[in-house]
């Protein structure tokens, strides 16, 4: 495996720490291996994962575990080319990222539209971009960092997908007018599909094909449209700190800055890259997401005082009233009394 550690760059420090995935887009690959009665629980493992992490939505990892742990899984496979075999073979209609670009619109310009929109709500690793020309059209795909290895199946897995989409325009495509540019070319079977492959040794892959294609009607029957759920939001570093914060928090760790780093695999120094280039700090987020769960706590449940500030991970009940005052100007009970009675006057 290619190691890219000596091209690393000061700016990509801060750019891994912002390179977030959804980790239940991986279900493709679980079901894949699942089918052959692999291990794939013990390979999820291996990664200080489980099945349940892999199948919540809200579960946010760095964008290098998800590139690792599908090379494992194409390892304990025997397979070279197993996110193109998953990309050839997966149901379309089922994977969250192509269900919007399945009901986006009836042809393949709006399909493809719609994958653009879609992708940025699962990972904030990639940027997707449909280049439009008189000609040409170039779906591009490219990382915001560099990754420790070249993430060959998610390479793979992106042009087999791409390229399925583009079996559905009415009247098929030419392999000869279809070229596909590669960080690696050890992530597709040599002559795949006959189509032309340029190895560029980038952070970009794309897709170029004939810009005529755009306007053609797809030939299957889109799946039926799904309600996008509006409170989604990106991963990013923030909401994979909040993700962490509360066992982290219960565990009360020697070193806080260490051990958020270690769940969120980068180094202490890409962390605080990350959040510097945020405008925020470590210390900063863990109070915002502190007083947040207080307030919530506080608000609508009958939890004790004592037992809230454990939660959040102050040794003392005492030291929760005086940062809960010191950040809202009421204590604890106040706060909670002061809610109580609006929540008894807004009743009819």
């Amino acid at each position: 495996m290619l190691n890219l550690d000596s091209l690393r760059s000061p700016q990509d420090s801060a750019a891994r720490a912002a390179a977030f995935i959804q980790l239940a887009t991986i279900a493709p690959f679980v079901s894949h291996l699942g089918a052959r009665r692999l291990d794939v629980a013990g390979l999820l493992g291996a990664k200080g994962l489980s099945p349940e992490d892999a199948r919540d939505p809200e579960r946010l990892v760095q964008a290098d575990v998800v590139y690792e742990l599908l090379e494992d899984f194409a390892t304990a496979a025997g397979d070279p080319w197993l996110g193109v075999h998953v990309g050839e073979g997966m149901d379309l209609a089922k994977w969250p990222v192509t269900q919007q670009a399945l009901s986006n619109g009836a042809t393949l310009g709006e399909m493809l539209t719609g994958m653009v929109m879609a992708a940025p709500r699962y990972g904030s690793s990639v940027h997707h971009a449909l280049e439009i020309g008189p000609d040409e059209t170039v779906y591009r795909v490219r990382r915001q960092f560099r990754p420790r290895a070249v993430p060959l199946q998610t390479i793979g897995f992106g042009f087999a997908l791409t390229l399925r989409l583009l079996d559905m325009a009415e009247g098929g495509w030419a392999a000869e007018t279809v070229t596909l540019e590669t960080p690696s070319a050890r992530a597709l079977p040599k002559r795949y599909r006959g189509v032309a492959v340029t190895e560029t040794g980038g952070l970009e892959q794309a897709l170029h094909f004939p810009t005529g294609l755009l306007q053609k009607i797809v030939q299957e029957c889109p799946a039926p449209r799904v309600t996008t759920d509006s409170g989604h939001q990106r991963p990013s570093l923030l909401l994979a700190i909040q993700g962490a914060a509360p066992q982290l928090l219960a565990e009360r760790p020697d070193n806080m800055a260490r051990a958020m780093a270690d769940t969120l695999d980068l180094t202490p120094e890409e962390l605080d890259d990350g959040l510097s280039m945020l405008g925020t700090s470590l210390a900063r987020e863990l109070r915002r997401y502190r007083l947040a769960h207080a307030r919530r706590a506080l608000a609508e449940s009958p939890t004790p005082i004592a037992e809230i500030a454990e939660t959040l991970g102050f040794s003392a009940p005492a030291n929760f009233t005086r940062f809960f005052k010191s950040n809202t100007g009421e204590t604890p009970r106040a706060y909670r009394r002061a809610q109580q009675k609006r929540a008894q006057a807004a009743k009819p």
